[in-house]
């Protein structure tokens, strides 16, 4: 795969890393159903539109196997992202288990960059697996030739350092947006602002945006409205009545601010998180082709100082209720969906 310079001191970011990447959970069903036809103009749009690196995971329901199948003929065009959830601990076999599933799901021969999705704890308690014995496995399965890159997501900057004794990182993907920063950390939130990324300025890592949009909190025409059992917001304290309303007042206000300027909320979005020092591509979720034709100049459009001090001001209004609501949890996240993971790691693809 060609490779380009970065900045100095950087690691060469691939050609295809664009700057806003399209983030596959929606096309799999993670916010509601969606039909195969939908994806797949989903797809054709974000390639239209510029958008070469897709971002995927064996957690995102359908998500790889209809990226697999929408891809076929033309693979080469896209930097391809997935993630290896922690259903297992992160020991070779099972990590070697996840990079084959995911390959047959994909259709592929190689993945342009294995992330594993977050602690080895994340979810239940497996391990602990030590970091030099899970980077060793990572950077075998990399020689092997199954992976190109080897990537992080949601992992402490401790973490990050005890996996780069045995394996080079590419990059590490958190949760990062307008009114995601990091700010207020915990154990499922990070100090994303003040921790994370000047983690990877000084390391020369890749910084990924996830969420830019917080889940579709940063969003136009926002209303009060409620989320059914197919969509994973049903469950999240943000969405609930009572809470939610105060996001969509937000989301009202933004939209004020940039309707007077010709601009949307999500252009505002993703041109702010762009404009952030270190991020290299923001990954924005999509299910149709208007939300990719919304997004248009967000990646060249340039944010004054002024202008990003005006749409923090405007952030910094939620309420103390309203941002403790948390974006992350697991209590929704049951051991049969762990068994799941683990059963089509070694489940062909039907054809």
């Amino acid at each position: 795969m060609a490779e380009t310079t970065s900045r100095p001191g950087r690691q060469a970011l691939p050609q295809l890393l664009s700057p806003i990447a399209l983030g596959c959970y929606p096309l799999g069903g993670g916010y509601g159903d969606v039909t195969e036809a939908d994806a797949r103009a989903t797809v054709d749009a974000a390639l239209d539109a510029g958008w070469t690196f897709f971002d995927t995971a064996e957690a995102y329901l359908e998500s790889e196997a209809r990226l697999g199948r929408i891809l076929q003929g033309r693979r080469d065009r896209v930097f391809l992202a997935t993630k290896a959830f922690p259903c297992e601990a992160y020991t070779y076999d099972h990590l070697a288990a996840a990079v084959e599933g995911s390959l047959r799901r994909l259709r592929t021969d190689r993945i342009d960059l294995l992330q594993l999705h977050g602690p080895e704890d994340w979810v239940q308690p497996f391990g602990p697996t030590p970091a030099d014995e899970t980077g060793a496995a990572l950077a075998r399965l990399q020689s092997e030739g199954k992976i190109l890159h080897v990537g992080v997501c949601n992992l402490t900057t401790e973490t990050m350092d005890a996996l780069r004794h045995t394996v080079r990182i590419f990059s590490t993907q958190n949760l990062y947006s307008l009114i995601d920063r990091g700010d207020d950390p915990d154990e499922l939130h990070l100090a994303v602002e003040t921790e994370v990324i000047p983690y990877t300025q000084r390391t020369g890592l890749a910084f990924l945006a996830w969420s830019p949009l917080s889940r579709g909190l940063l969003a136009d025409n926002l209303a009060p409205r409620s989320f059914p059992p197919n969509d994973e917001r049903h469950f999240l304290p943000r969405y609930q009545p009572g809470i939610y309303e105060e996001y969509v007042a937000l989301a009202q206000r933004l939209a004020a601010w940039a309707n007077e300027r010709g601009r949307t909320v999500v252009q505002t979005a993703v041109a702010w998180t762009l404009s952030r020092p270190g991020v290299a591509s923001a990954l924005v979720g999509a299910k149709r082709p208007a939300h990719i034709e919304a997004l248009a100049d967000a990646a060249t459009w340039r944010l004054s100082d002024d202008e990003r001090a005006e749409v923090e001001a405007i952030a910094a209004e939620l309420s103390p209720r309203a941002k403790a609501a948390k974006m992350v949890v697991w209590d929704h996240f049951e051991e049969s969906a762990l068994a799941r993971l683990r059963g089509q790691r070694y489940q062909a693809v039907p054809q």
